[in-house]
């Protein structure tokens, strides 16, 4: 690749994209987003264990997108985040106006906000996913980006909640105003590197539409800096013994064929002096996967992890899925690694759990 790559093509929503791609130094670039994202909304997706064959050392990210899309039950928000993102408000705005069953109930020059209709008539099992939902948002606006590049998309995060716009199931527990069951960005600068091939690349994207453009619009956006909260209290919404308890009544149930599956959890809350770089290095070093992500949400929430899991991948017409089950401890030295893949291999309750989430697995990519 030269200095400078330049290119342009039309999005299926007529939106004229023109991307200009330049190499940058690898290292430098992931550790500067890293600690950039303690203040600046933005995504950070990258591997810090690589397998031949199987997982790729892939790092991708960015900061100050344009355009944030939120959902909160029934309404789906789209916001313009600076500038640049007024520019793609206006063919947003445009396909909103054409969706079936969404209705848009605020506007305003850096904001949209549309209400879904939720049906009255029952679907069946394998039709739930194509009913009115935040994702029939998301599919117009993923169709009005649809180009070549295979790089410019969504990225973000989704809530277990958006689970119960298609299952029909009535909520015990109440939840805070301000959850957000999505928080999805498009960028316009992506940092990309492909450790494996060799590549770094910075790729920054102009867009046009219906004779506006963010061509003379510079990049940028708020910063909100982290700022722990060191009076918060540590605290678990379990007291010592709940959580058994919870498995025994689980397995109880399962005794008499009520349940299939059940995921109970615990959640602990504790102060962090450090901020969210700190602690995804620190959890990168400890616990090298193949899939890591550090995500500022905005609204000074930030989402952290490392997994060894691919949920999915899509490649043309062909769904790959990789459920895996089973954790156990690393050992001392590779003798003792071999005694404990041994002991996971071995375990009966392991391969029935593995059963079960292929099986449930299968059920899902079913529909």
């Amino acid at each position: 690749m030269s200095d400078n790559d330049q290119s342009s093509y039309i999005t299926r929503g007529e939106i004229e994209v023109q991307v200009d791609t330049v190499p940058i130094e690898p290292d430098a670039a992931i550790e500067d987003l890293v600690d950039r994202l303690d203040s600046a909304r933005g995504v950070l997706l990258s591997s810090s264990y690589e397998y031949p064959g199987r997982y790729t050392r892939w790092d991708m990210g960015f900061v100050d997108p344009p355009v944030s899309v939120t959902s909160q039950g029934d309404l789906v928000t789209a916001k313009a985040l600076n500038p640049r993102g007024e520019v793609l408000l206006s063919p947003i705005r445009q396909i909103m106006q054409e969706i079936e069953h969404i209705s848009i109930v605020e506007e305003d020059a850096d904001r949209l906000v549309c209400q879904i209709e939720r049906p009255t008539v029952r679907f069946e099992e394998e039709d739930r996913s194509r009913q009115p939902s935040s994702f029939a948002v998301i599919r117009a606006i993923v169709e009005l980006f649809n180009g070549p590049d295979e790089h410019l998309g969504f990225y973000g995060a989704f809530g277990y909640d958006l689970a119960f716009q298609f299952e029909p199931i009535d909520l015990k527990l109440v939840r805070p105003e301000d959850q957000r069951d999505l928080v999805l960005y498009v960028p316009d600068e992506i940092i990309v590197v492909d450790h494996q091939g060799g590549i770094a690349e910075r790729r920054r994207y102009e867009f046009s539409y219906a004779g506006s453009s963010t061509a003379d619009i510079s990049r940028g956006g708020a910063r909100e800096p982290y700022q722990p909260d060191l009076a918060l209290e540590p605290m678990r919404d379990h007291e010592s013994g709940e959580y058994a308890e919870v498995v025994d009544l689980a397995r109880q149930y399962f005794a008499r064929g009520d349940l299939f599956e059940v995921v109970s959890s615990q959640t602990f809350v504790e102060p962090s002096p450090e901020p969210p770089s700190e602690l995804f290095r620190r959890l990168k070093e400890q616990n090298p996967s193949p899939y890591g992500f550090l995500i500022n949400l905005g609204q000074a929430e930030w989402l952290g992890g490392a997994s060894p899991e691919m949920y999915v991948r899509v490649e043309g017409d062909r769904v790959e899925t990789c459920p895996i089950s089973g954790t156990i401890a690393r050992g001392q030295d590779p003798l003792d690694d071999a005694s404990q893949i041994l002991a996971l291999l071995n375990s009966e309750k392991d391969e029935s759990e593995l059963t079960m989430c292929t099986d449930v697995d299968r059920n899902d990519k079913s529909r």
